[in-house]
Parts: C-alpha cells; structure tokens; sequence
C-alpha cells in the first residue's frame, strides 16, 4: 500500500501557528432541510489554513513579489511536485535545548550529517528530500511535536544544492522549514527559494522507513496563493510497477 503522508484534516485540530482551527466547513446546502428552491444534494464551503496542513511553500510565502502557487502550473515547473525521492530518517539524539525556552528542543542537522546519509543511502545523487528522525514525537492532533524541532543548517541546505544542481524539493515532517525565533530571517527558505527548490512541511513521516520511493504531491493550484493544502502520496518502485 502506499504512504499517505497526510494525517486527517480533523474539525477538531487546532493551528500550530496560533490561527485557529485549521479545517472549518460551512453547510451550503443541507440534503435533510431543503427550500423548495433548494437542490437536493449535501454541499458545504470548506476554510483550510494550510500552514497547519500538509502544505506547499511558494516563494511568496516570504518573498515580497516571489512566485505564486500558480505560477508553477502556468510555466509547467512541475518537477519538484513527482518523481523519485529519498527518504532520510535521521538516528540517535542530537537535540539542544534552545537558549530562551528549555522546554524546545533543537536539531540543526549539519553538513557532514546530511552528507553522511544521502552518500550511505542513495545510489544516485539525489533531486528530492525527505527528513524526519526515528520515533518523533506527536502532539494531539497526530502531527509532529513542534517542540522537537528538526531544521537544517545553512551549509547543508547549500550542500545539497552542490551535491545535485537538479536538486528540486525538500519536505519535513516538522512544521516549518526554518527555525528563527524573534527574528524576520528565513534563510532556509530562501537557499532553497533561490534554488527554484519547493518546499513542503508538516508531512506525515511516521511509518515511512529510509530509501527511494516515488513522490507525487500536487498543491490545489490557487490563483496568487503563496501556500496550498497538499496530500502527497509515497510509492515503492514495486508498487508502481504493480499499477501499470
């Protein structure tokens, strides 16, 4: 079967960025109480914050003027969106409790760690990413703790940018990309940005174990969004190979 690397759009979830519950619907038409005007058929209208979702980044989301959700479908840059992908589960306790909240720990993965796991892991060198660690922990709602944080460092970020200029898409099980409290800097984001790399977060990794799957994940293409809601899906190459 393959990995769906979303957890349930729940009513009851709440936003990890303080903006409320993350899925709310609106009954439209209700099948049980109609007007004689009404159609009979049960349709709703459906809010969705995605930065509590499984999401896209676009550029825009922190570039003044960057590229939008849309911009990708119109040009046809599609390649960080499928296609092989390594799955990369960190090992041991790297953790530091951050200077200004002992109950935050921090695991900035360096250079030498990336390195030493896409060079064991990977038979080719590597256009997409995906990174978590063994046994993270969740919070209510099923999502990675975002407590536990898990970013990389600058020059693993540029690492796989040199290791693979074709390099197309980073995904995370953590909640954001970057980890810069107090400050307006995201320097992840805009290595990556730069790079035309896409960016997704918040992705289910739980009981996806390391090597190369297939990746399809396509955000609701949304007219001048800067993100968008995405359930992504994981392939094993046997898999696909059982569809055709």
């Amino acid at each position: 079967m393959p990995h769906i690397l979303s957890n349930l759009f729940s009513k009851d979830a709440k936003g990890i960025w303080g903006e409320g519950a993350p899925y709310e619907s609106k009954v439209i038409y209700d099948i049980h109480h109609q007007s004689p005007t009404s159609p009979p058929v049960h349709y709703e209208a459906h809010l969705l914050k995605p930065h509590s979702l499984p999401h896209f980044d676009a550029p825009a989301h922190i570039i003044e003027n960057g590229k939008t959700v849309d911009h990708y479908y119109q040009n046809n840059q599609l390649d960080g969106f499928f296609g092989k992908v390594l799955m990369i589960r960190l090992k041991g306790d790297h953790f530091k409790q951050h200077s200004s909240n002992p109950n935050i720990l921090v695991w900035t993965v360096t250079k030498e760690e990336i390195m030493k796991y896409v060079l064991e892991s990977a038979n080719t060198k590597p256009s997409r990413i995906l990174l978590t660690f063994d046994e993270y922990p969740l919070d209510d709602c099923g999502n990675h703790d975002q407590n536990k944080v898990l970013v990389l460092d600058e020059a693993a970020a540029q690492w796989l940018l040199e290791n693979n200029p074709k390099f197309c898409m980073y995904g995370t099980s953590w909640k954001s990309t970057d980890f810069q409290p107090g400050s307006k800097e995201r320097p992840i984001h805009k290595i990556f940005f730069k790079h035309d790399t896409l960016i997704f977060e918040c992705l289910n990794l739980k009981e996806v174990s390391n090597g190369e799957y297939y990746w399809f994940a396509f955000p609701l293409p949304l007219e001048g969004a800067s993100e968008s809601p995405v359930c992504p899906v994981l392939f094993t190459k046997q898999e696909l190979m059982n569809l055709l």
